[in-house]
């Protein structure tokens, strides 16, 4: 059977209390909808999950050997913003820098917080951070994100939207955002919505991001936006938030590409659950075949040697009589 495909969670942020409550952390929900997208498609039968969890807030983070045994990795969402100095993000940015140069086996995803802090690594000048405040506000509840070309030819329609499938309906709360106009060589924009000009970025077999919540529903986003608005929002302005949660979003489609990616591999072959199958049962069959190679050659010596013994016992036999 194929290894399991190892994923580790940065957890970048605590759920608010009624969603810890019934979730856990980000990381769990994060399994949780990874889990669901898998048993939902015939694409991954047979794929095994197996997930770490690390709190970067308190510092945590692989080892090197812990790196070497893994996939992927996910950054979470956070309260907090990619430019802020405080020691957690800039270790946090520093091991990003550190898996995508020294680890190229590992693909990193990225969700909002995470989008933005990856999209600051890999794009940000010298001295300089392309993550700020989003002149357009904060962009709030299920919004429909349009696919770029590049992105859907590669990962297909949105098949949950049969409508408009060339649209991706996430969950957002967010008010930074990425400002950046033009992506580098071998980055595909993920798309845009009418709020936000960059929704996600992704590279074959090495990053992907969003800016929106895959791993939110009703429910958690709802409670997420109730908590925040005590603090920063009028009444009205919460009201209508939670008008804009309450609509049919494409999770699950859009797991299934985190998981699609990776699986992906980054000279452009992509690891499928039936090449990951064939290339396990091709080194189990080259392992039979060496074994029965070298149980032929213990054979032959066996034999060799055992003739030689009678040859020389039967000589001797007949040199005493």
């Amino acid at each position: 059977m194929p290894a399991p495909l190892h994923i580790a969670i940065l957890d970048c942020d605590i759920p608010v209390p009624n969603v810890y409550a019934a979730r856990n952390y980000y990381s769990d929900i994060f399994a949780s909808l990874l889990r669901d997208a898998a048993s939902k498609s015939a694409e991954f039968e047979g794929l095994e999950l197996k997930f770490s969890r690390y709190d970067s807030m308190k510092g945590e983070e692989p080892s090197d050997e812990e790196l070497r045994g893994l996939d992927g990795i996910i950054i979470t969402g956070s309260a907090s913003s990619a430019y802020d100095k405080v020691p957690w993000i800039e270790a946090l940015t520093a091991l990003c820098h550190k898996i995508y140069t020294q680890h190229p086996h590992i693909r990193i995803f990225g969700s909002c917080f995470g989008h933005q802090l990856l999209s600051h690594v890999l794009f940000s000048p010298p001295g300089q951070n392309i993550v700020c405040k989003d002149p357009n506000g904060w962009e709030l509840g299920v919004h429909p994100i349009t696919l770029s070309p590049q992105f859907q030819a590669h990962f297909g329609p949105v098949t949950s939207n049969p409508e408009r499938p060339n649209e991706l309906r996430l969950q957002f709360v967010h008010a930074d955002h990425v400002d950046l106009h033009e992506l580098p060589e071998g980055f595909v924009s993920v798309g845009r919505s009418s709020h936000c000009g960059l929704q996600g970025v992704w590279k074959r077999g090495r990053v992907l991001t969003y800016q929106g919540h895959a791993e939110f529903d009703r429910f958690v986003n709802c409670e997420t936006l109730r908590v925040f608005g005590k603090v920063i929002w009028e009444e009205e302005f919460i009201k209508r938030a939670l008008e804009q949660v309450d609509q049919d979003d494409d999770a699950v489609w859009a797991a299934g590409v985190m998981l699609r990616f990776f699986l992906e591999d980054g000279e452009g072959l992509e690891r499928t659950k039936e090449m990951v199958l064939e290339r396990t049962e091709a080194s189990t069959g080259s392992f039979l075949r060496f074994q029965m190679e070298k149980m032929a050659r213990l054979l032959q010596y066996v034999q060799e040697m055992w003739s030689s013994w009678f040859s020389t016992g039967w000589k001797s036999k007949e040199h005493i009589e």
